[in-house]
């Protein structure tokens, strides 16, 4: 697995509605530092840091 991807997973999922637009913004750049297309071992490991809501739109 990629050190991005990693990244990413190790700061567990992002925060809801509740999160500040800096946290948001930080998580954003994240995913975008993921060069495409992710693995099948990725994807798991990216889809299992999201829940019921968008993140602001992150998700």
């Amino acid at each position: 697995m990629r050190p991005q991807v990693q990244a990413f997973v190790a700061d567990g999922p992002p925060s809801g509605w509740e999160a500040s637009e800096g946290e948001g913004d930080r998580r954003d750049q994240q995913l975008g530092a993921i060069a495409r297309p992710v693995t099948r071992e990725e994807a798991k490991a990216l889809v299992s840091c999201f829940g019921p809501d968008d993140c602001y739109g992150v998700a």
